[in-house]
This record gives C-alpha cells, structure tokens and sequence, in this order.
C-alpha cells in the first residue's frame, strides 16, 4: 500500500512520522485520505494559537550560560538544577502533565526559571499558553459580554488543554469567590486531563509571620482543593530567597 502525506505548505514533523504534520495522510492505492495519529494533537495546537504565547522582551532568549541565571544559580544552585533536569526531560514531563511551582520575595528569579521551562517547551514545538494571574481572569471577564453563547467555556477548554500554561504571579489577584470559582474551573481541568502548569507566587506570609515563605499560605489564599490539585501536579515549591536580583541587573 502506497501511503504518502497530504501536501502542506506548512510543514511541522509528525511525532510519529506518518504526516507530515498537518494531521492528514493520503493513501494513493485506496484513493482516501485519512486523520493520522496525531490530528487531536495538530487540533489542540491550532486551538492553543488563539492564546497568549507571548514571552517578554525582558525573558527572551534566556539561557543557563547568561546572566542573569549565573547569578540566579549561586545563590539558588538546587533550584536551577531542578529547572535544568526539568528541561532536559521536557518532552517526558509534559507528557506526564508535571510542572512546577516558584514561591519567593521579589527579584529572587523565579519569572527567570519558569520562563527557561516555557521557551524550551515551545522550542520542543509544544503549546504554551502565558499570562499573569490579572490578565487571566481579565480575559476570562471580557467574555462574559461576548455575544458568541459559549465563548467563557469555550477560553476555559483551550486552558484547560493547553501543553502547558505558565502563570506568573498566581497569588497577586483578590480572592473573591469568582476568582477562586474560575481559577477551580482551570485547576481542576488541567488536574483531571493531566496537563502540565508553571506558576510563580510571591504571597510571602501574613499578619503573624510577615516576610515567612510558607506554602500553606497560598492555600489559605486560592482554597485548599485548589492548592491540594497544583501540589500533586507541581510537587514542593521550589523556594528563591535572598537579594532582590534586580538592584544588580
């Protein structure tokens, strides 16, 4: 049986080597063309354009060998190491719906290593999805006046099936009970479709024990399910102490 790829001027490699990436293969002999093995991938991607990939000029080009990650790694030698494994294995770990989680002070370079996972995801050609914690929930707002019925749940879906979606600053937004309900909705779906999140907090104590990095504040911040379902997703917090590395750079 003669079976070739349907033509495409765009051309991604198939990860199992039966198209040639457009999700599509043509089998001359039978005169048909069939979806190949991974048309739910090439769907989640076209699906995943339509949200925010955009890294910042500040964390582009990033690398392990540049400053400011030298720096990063003197003082948080464990950390980097971690993110350099993660890297490594970047294929293995989105497959597996694994992430990872930054919890420190300000300018301790927690944005630094989760934007290192990020830029190696999309250069391993998967979907990345970035926001802040604010525009998230801003944008999941601005649906709410759409006219198009369905499109809240229909943002909510392309989040939850996302590769991978990297939060920044997960903690800054107030947690009313519609900020808790939509970040549930995402959480919980990425939990349930094992797909892999990155997130950063600076949620660094409360009135008790100002200044104390403790994960358990973020729970009392965004709800226990919620904190239990990243805790399983991410495991331990990866913790960034010391000087605010952004008085030196």
């Amino acid at each position: 049986m003669a079976v070739q790829p349907a033509k495409r001027a765009f051309v991604k490699p198939c990860p199992y080597d039966l198209c040639d990436g457009s999700g599509m293969v043509v089998d001359w002999d039978a005169n048909e063309t069939y979806r190949c093995r991974c048309w739910p991938e090439q769907v989640q991607r076209r699906r995943a354009r339509r949200l925010s990939n955009v890294v910042p000029k500040k964390f582009q080009n990033l690398g392990f060998d540049r400053e400011p990650l030298p720096s990063i790694e003197r003082s948080a030698p464990v950390q980097v190491r971690a993110v350099r494994q993660f890297c490594e294995r970047i294929d293995e770990m989105l497959d597996r719906g694994r992430g990872m989680w930054f919890l420190g002070s300000p300018g301790t370079g927690k944005s630094h290593l989760a934007y290192l996972i990020s830029q190696h995801a999309m250069t391993a050609g998967r979907s990345v999805a970035i926001y802040t914690g604010p525009r998230l929930l801003d944008e999941i707002r601005r649906t709410y006046g759409d006219d198009e019925s369905g499109s809240t749940l229909d943002l909510i879906d392309r989040l939850t099936s996302v590769e991978l979606l990297h939060i920044e600053d997960l903690a800054v937004a107030r947690p009313t009970d519609w900020v808790l309900e939509q970040l549930y909705n995402i959480i919980n779906g990425r939990y349930e479709n094992e797909k892999s999140i990155v997130f950063t907090c600076d949620l660094t104590g409360d009135e008790d024990e100002p200044g104390m990095i403790h994960p358990e504040h973020l729970a009392k911040h965004i709800t226990m399910r919620n904190f239990s379902r990243l805790m399983e997703m991410c495991g331990d917090p990866l913790p960034l102490y010391g000087e605010d590395h952004r008085r030196n750079f």
